[in-house]
C-alpha cells in the first residue's frame, strides 16, 4: 500500500502533469479517454493537488499517456515522502478552515526554512493568543466570536513548528508599524514580551523594519517563502492579499520572492537591534 504525498510533493506532481499535459497539447479529455477508473475530473483535481494518487495509478496514466525515459522517472520520483502532516483535520471547527488556508498549513507543516514578512504586524507564528484574536477580528471578512477562537487557537497550535522536533528554521520581518498600532495596550505589552522570548531560540531570527526606511524597505502586503527539506534550493511563494494567502508555485515567482527578502533584509534592524527597539518600546508601555 503507497504512502499519501506530502503537501509539497502533491502539488508538484499536479503541476508538472498538468505542464506535460499542455506541452504536449492533450485536452483532460484526451489523457483519461479509454482507460479504466479515469476520467477528465479525477485528472483535473489531481493536477490541482485535490486528489492524490498512488504509484499503480500514475503508472497507468503515464502508460496511457506513453511517458516514458527520464520524463517518466522525474514524475515517479515525486512519489516519495510520508504521510501529510494534516493536524488541523482533527479540531472541532476543521471545517472552518478553507481550502486555500488548509494547503498553506500543509505546506507549514513540511516546510524545513520559512521566511516571512509582515509590513504592519508580528508574524502569526510568534503572536499570543490575545494579539492573534485582535489581529483576525480586525480582518475583512468581519469573523464572528467563534471564528476568531478558532482562528486563534489554530494559530497557536502551529506554533507547534517552533518546538517540536523537526523544529522550524524561522526568519521574521515586521514593520515598525506593528509597534504603533494596537486595540489594547496590555496585549501589545505581551505581546512584545513574547516577541522578545521567541528571538532567544537558536533557530528563530527576528528583524524589524524600521519607518525609516522608507518605500525600498516597506512592502505594501506580507510575503512568505517556504523551503522543504526534500529540495531546499526551491520553495513556495506565499503573497498576502484580501481574503488570504495567494500561492505562487512558479520558479519565477521564487526568485522574485528571494529578491524581496534581499531587499528587506538590507534596510531591516539585526536581530540584536530589534531586541533594543522592543525593549525600549516595552518600557515606554510599562
Amino acid at each position: 500500500m503507497s504512502k499519501d504525498l506530502s503537501a509539497i510533493r502533491q502539488i508538484r506532481l499536479g503541476d508538472e502533469l498538468r505542464a506535460w499535459r499542455l506541452d504536449n497539447n492533450r485536452t483532460l479529455i484526451d489523457m483519461t479517454a479509454g482507460l479504466k477508473g479515469w476520467s477528465p475530473g479525477r485528472l483535473s483535481r489531481i493536477e490541482r493537488a485535490q486528489q492524490q494518487i498512488n504509484a499503480a495509478d500514475l503508472a497507468a496514466l503515464l502508460d496511457h499517456a506513453g511517458v516514458t525515459g527520464q520524463e517518466r522517472e522525474d514524475f515517479e520520483s515525486l512519489l516519495g515522502a510520508g504521510p501529510p502532516k494534516q493536524w488541523w483535520r482533527e479540531l472541532d471547527y476543521a471545517e472552518t478552515i478553507t481550502p486555500a488556508f488548509a494547503e498553506y498549513l500543509a505546506l507549514e507543516a513540511d516546510a524545513s526554512h520559512i521566511l516571512n514578512y509582515f509590513p504592519s504586524a508580528f508574524p502569526g507564528l510568534i503572536q499570543t493568543e490575545a494579539y492573534a484574536k485582535e489581529m483576525i477580528a480586525a480582518g475583512v471578512d468581519a469573523p464572528n466570536e467563534e471564528l476568531v477562537e478558532a482562528g486563534a487557537e489554530v494559530r497557536i497550535l502551529r506554533q507547534r513548528r517552533l518546538t517540536d522536533d523537526p523544529v522550524l528554521d524561522f526568519t521574521g520581518y515586521f514593520g515598525e508599524v506593528a509597534l504603533l498600532v494596537a486595540g489594547d495596550r496590555k496585549t501589545l505589552t505581551c505581546q512584545i514580551r513574547h516577541a522578545i522570548a521567541v528571538s532567544k531560540y537558536a533557530h528563530v531570527t527576528l528583524r524589524m523594519v524600521p519607518l525609516s526606511a522608507g518605500r525600498p524597505g516597506i512592502l505594501a502586503s506580507g510575503i512568505t517563502l517556504m523551503r522543504f527539506p526534500d529540495n531546499p534550493d526551491d520553495g513556495f511563494v506565499f503573497v498576502e492579499a484580501i481574503g488570504g494567502m495567494l500561492p505562487r508555485r512558479t520558479g519565477r515567482d521564487v526568485r522574485r520572492a528571494e529578491r524581496t527578502f534581499a531587499r528587506v533584509e538590507r534596510f531591516a534592524l539585526s536581530p540584536e537591534e530589534t531586541v533594543s527597539a522592543l525593549e525600549l518600546k516595552l518600557e515606554e508601555l510599562t
